[in-house]
């Protein structure tokens, strides 16, 4: 429950003022009354000739009385009470927010700055404690931050990108690495629409496909469920802007009621871009050097037949077939060094295959069709038979078959087994016993397009086989109808499952592992302020009037995450507001209208900053005016800003009714924050995101705990009322 707001000491003066003259009026008054009626008529009759000369002075006194009561009451108000609030509010400054701030009184009494006196040195006491305390604590933490700086070092040094997650792909760890991989810099035109934004707290499947992922985790659990010693999952994705990254998946660990479960799982990520291109030179090369060879070898041939077969010739003849084969040979010495070069470049042979239990695949590719098909499925599978293939693409493969089958007939039952044939191949079968289905139907689905490579070259089911040495073969019953299909793929070799490597890296550039505590995501408005996802943000314009034509030229955020800013997860862009910037304005933000030339414009700046904000609540200092800015840019963008929004300015009142000021200096003096880059926008972001998380402590102190209770709370303060 929300407290309700105190009444200001002006309202409570007028109210107590109010009922002191009320009650001094209504004893005169009554005594009036009182003695009137003990009063014979001939008294009262007497008495009543006199009221002319006798009521003015006894209302007069009163009035003087009120007069006299008022002062001593207006005198209480301003040198007690008022000095009694301020002095609860800079209490709490020092004890939960900052310990060096010292509390003083301009107007009090002699007691209260007694009082005051004894509070500052209770400050002093309990400053000098927390220093001792801090002290041992930072002597206890040096080996392990000598340690974390070693680790970093080595992350830094690490050639794959490290993404950590929890099981929900809340991003927990990332090092610098993988924040390239993810930038953009990819020399796309389209790198800034295809991707999404890293940063801890955000989800992993804005950066990546979800479907591979979600596959790769359930491998991973269930090569865990049985026993695995290092289980471990392999993918491939290829991102819209070109960018083919191979993934590697292993687990993180946690104790749970003495038994260890998943809590999260390492990605270390591999740009495979330019190996594949190098790949698709490869094929190129190989493709151009056989047709070239054919011909130049043909050339040779025939002029060596001829030679052979006439002993005696012409010797023009005889130098012209000579001629020919000395060409020929330079085309093929020419193309056998082209081959030997770009082979040089290609050092690794792209593969997409991983290593799969035949029972944890069946398990999978049952879950997947009943959850998406309804299909009733009879899966079995050889024990400890593993196979090396692209697990991902065969379950898309047999739930498409399947579906295919369901759409043209009743499917009550389907067969499924995984089991060694007469040649030790891994042999796949599907079965449909009972129903009869066109062979035509399996042969379309086994040349269907699956997938393509990162050159756009469609590979289908049947492409992918073939690749693994292996073979397809349709079940038919008679001409034209058949009853299942067989997979045939070589199985992998026992001990090469037990020889696999996984390379857990640590320390990251950026990391927040609280959230791998996180339990059920709760309501956004029930969120406790403390776990919330915040940015925070300002914006500096040409003028105070968007309604009138004023833009943003400079727009700077940053976010908070579980009470953590991140410093490093940014944005600072100057805007080009496409308008003169008057002078008044530059004198006090100081951005010159030459530097806003040749920056992108407001349309541009804003997509990005709607990403940035994505499941966050925004927070602003005096936010009304700068949400103002944005929402006047609603129509031209099309972007609505429909976030939850937190004003610091209202929530510094809400805590500090009685302080003279909540300017943003004002409130960082209090807190003891020192403010770079004033009138910046970046620089009044970080700063705003310093006060408000000085403000959650005090916010929770006065009952304030949820993001609904902060937005009530706001709802009711004096500056609330402000309209741009």
């Amino acid at each position: 429950m929300i407290p309700l707001p105190a009444m200001s000491p002006k309202i409570k003066y007028w109210i107590f003022l109010g009922v002191i003259n009320v009650l001094v009026f209504g004893v005169i008054l009554s005594s009036f009354v009182a003695s009137w009626y003990g009063l014979n008529a001939e008294e009262q009759h007497a008495l009543s000739s006199l009221f002319g000369k006798l009521l003015p002075y006894p209302l007069l006194g009163a009035l003087i009385l009120c007069l006299l009561i008022g002062f001593l009451i207006s005198r209480l108000f301003l040198y007690y009470i008022i000095p009694i609030l301020q002095l609860a509010e800079s209490t709490q400054l020092f004890s939960a927010v900052n310990p060096d701030h010292r509390i003083k009184i301009k107007r009090g009494a002699r007691e209260i700055n007694y009082l005051t006196d004894i509070l500052n040195q209770s400050a002093d006491a309990f400053a000098e404690l927390q220093r001792n305390v801090s002290g041992q604590i930072s002597s206890a933490k040096a080996g392990l931050k000598e340690e974390r700086t070693r680790l970093a070092a080595l992350m830094s040094e690490l050639p794959h990108g490290v993404i950590v997650c929890n099981t929900d792909g809340q991003v927990l760890l990332y090092n610098q690495q993988a924040q390239q991989i993810f930038s953009g810099e990819t020399g796309s035109a389209d790198a800034e629409k295809s991707k999404g934004i890293l940063g801890l707290g955000r989800s992993v499947f804005s950066l990546m496909d979800r479907d591979p992922i979600v596959h790769a985790l359930e491998l991973l659990h269930k090569r865990f469920e049985s026993g695995t010693a290092k289980p471990v999952s392999k993918f491939m994705v290829t991102q819209r802007n070109g960018l083919c990254l191979r993934v590697n998946m292993a687990p993180v660990y946690r104790e749970q009621n003495e038994k260890k479960a998943i809590s999260g799982v390492v990605l270390t990520l591999e740009d495979m871009t330019k190996q594949i291109e190098a790949d698709s030179r490869r094929d190129m090369l190989i493709q151009s050097l056989t047709d070239d060879l054919q011909a130049a070898l043909g050339d040779i041939r025939g002029s060596i037949t001829s030679i052979l077969s006439k002993p005696t010739h012409d010797p023009d003849d005889l130098h012209s077939y000579r001629k020919t084969i000395d060409n020929a040979s330079l085309i093929v010495q020419d193309k056998v060094d082209q081959a030997r070069i770009n082979y040089t470049r290609h050092l690794h042979a792209l593969s997409t295959n991983e290593t799969v239990l035949a029972e944890n695949l069946l398990e999978v590719i049952c879950k997947n069709v009943h959850d998406r098909l309804g299909v009733k499925m009879n899966c079995q599978a050889a024990s400890s038979l593993w196979l090396q293939l692209d697990s991902y693409s065969m379950v898309q493969a047999i739930t498409h078959l399947i579906s295919l089958l369901s759409a043209r007939t009743e499917l009550p039952e389907l067969i499924m087994t995984l089991t060694r044939n007469e040649q030790q191949e891994a042999e796949l079968s599907i079965v449909w016993p009972g129903v009869l289905t066109d062979s035509q139907v399996v042969e379309e689905w086994q040349n269907t397009p699956l997938i393509t490579d990162a050159q756009g070259k469609v590979f289908s089911f049947n492409d992918i086989v073939v690749q693994m040495s292996g073979n397809i073969e349709i079940v038919a019953r008679d001409a034209g109808s058949c009853t299942g299909v067989l997979v045939c793929i070589p199985p992998l070799a026992d001990e090469e499952h037990l020889s696999m490597k996984v390379s857990l890296e640590h320390r990251p550039i950026s990391y927040e592992f609280d959230l791998f505590n996180q339990v059920e995501s709760k309501e956004l408005w029930q969120t406790p302020l403390s776990k919330l996802t915040y940015v925070v943000f300002d914006t500096e314009t040409t003028g105070l009037h968007p309604s009138e034509g004023d833009e943003i030229i400079q727009l700077g955020a940053l976010r908070i995450v579980n009470g953590k800013i991140l410093y490093h997860e940014t944005i600072d862009q100057l805007v080009d507001p496409r308008r003169d910037v008057p002078e008044t304005s530059v004198a006090i933000h100081g951005i010159q209208p030459e530097l806003l030339v040749g920056q992108p414009t407001i349309n541009k700046v804003l997509p990005h900053f709607y990403e940035f904000c994505e499941n966050s609540v925004l927070v602003a200092h005096n936010a009304a005016f700068d949400m103002r800015m944005l929402e006047v840019k609603q129509h031209s963008t099309g972007i609505v800003f429909n976030h939850p929004v937190l004003d610091t300015l209202l929530l510094s009142s809400v805590i500090h009714p009685h302080q003279d000021s909540h300017a943003l200096e004002e409130i960082a003096k209090r807190f003891n924050l020192t403010i770079v880059g004033r009138h910046t926008a970046l620089g009044d972001a970080i700063v705003t995101a310093e006060v408000l998380v000085s403000l959650i402590p005090l916010l929770e102190a006065r009952g304030i705990h949820t993001l609904e209770d902060a937005i009530k709370a706001s709802a009711n303060s004096k500056f609330a009322k402000l309209r741009y």
